[in-house]
């Protein structure tokens, strides 16, 4: 990371900030040209994504597959992955570097003064045990609910229902420094919910303007009561409706146990 900072820095009008928890580096007026990725999503990979055209990144890839790689999200637009080690070249690597800064900059750029590295900020942590009690915790609610299921991943959990998510587990979130829970919630409500208490609820990345909401599950108190009045509210807004019988009767959900109907959850409380 550090040789990769001096590398980027070593041109005019360099910025570096955080994009979706990643450092990344901007040329002054916000366009970025590259960044640095540490394991993305527990892909295991040690690597820079460097801004560059499809056939560059396509005749990389196909010459050094070992050294290059079509990295998610940014791929389709011809940026490259390069991954990073003992093995790094270096001087290839400022090459290409210096391409993806050259094909964003603007003139007025090019003859700014060059600026060394600012010091890193520290990145926000969160405690492991807290998280693993937080995530067995949620599955434990999860597996009363009808047709649940849940898909992990190293940060994170999803959880299904007919391959429908109604509610995600995430630890530290692209550095947020937060251990939570999204779910559904009724279209406003999110917003209303950090209004009132900002300390439990948040509006989480990507899903918030679709209506989710979050909670907090690393407070020293936890709502679990409401979390999981909200992960059965959720749950119901995506789960298969009950089949009516001849008589109008609706038919049982099973559950695990076929001989206890499911009823349907009432919408959470709001907390005052």
């Amino acid at each position: 990371m550090n040789r990769l900072r001096e590398v980027c820095f070593s041109f005019p009008a360099v910025e570096e900030k955080l994009s979706h928890g990643s450092p990344s580096f901007f040329v002054r007026g916000g366009k970025q040209f590259a960044s640095f990725a540490d394991d993305h999503h527990g892909d295991g990979r040690t690597a820079a994504w460097i801004k560059a055209t499809v056939e560059r990144q396509q005749e990389l890839v196909a010459a050094a597959p070992e050294r290059y790689f079509v990295p998610p999200y940014v791929g389709v637009g011809g940026w490259v992955g390069v991954h990073l080690g003992a093995a790094t070249d270096w001087e290839e690597l400022t090459i290409l570097i210096e391409d993806g800064w050259s094909a964003v900059a603007p003139k007025s750029a090019r003859s700014a003064a060059i600026a060394p590295p600012p010091s890193l900020a520290p990145r926000a942590k969160t405690d492991p045990a807290v998280a693993a009690a937080a995530l067995s915790k949620l599955e434990a609610i999860v597996a009363g609910l009808p047709g649940a299921v849940v898909e992990r991943d190293k940060w994170s959990a999803s959880f299904k229902v007919k391959d429908k998510s109604f509610a995600w587990f995430l630890d530290n979130h692209h550095g947020d420094g937060l251990v939570g829970v999204w779910m559904k919630a009724d279209k406003g409500e999110n917003t209303a919910l950090v209004a009132r208490d900002p300390k439990a609820y948040f509006i989480p990345q990507y899903l918030g303007p679709k209506g989710w909401v979050g909670m907090r599950l690393d407070l020293k108190k936890v709502p679990w009561d409401e979390v999981a009045a909200r992960l059965a509210w959720s749950h119901a807004t995506v789960a298969p409706k009950p089949r009516k019988t001849k008589a109008g009767e609706p038919a049982k959900v099973e559950t695990g146990s076929p001989t206890k109907p499911v009823r349907a959850p009432r919408k959470p409380p709001s907390r005052r």
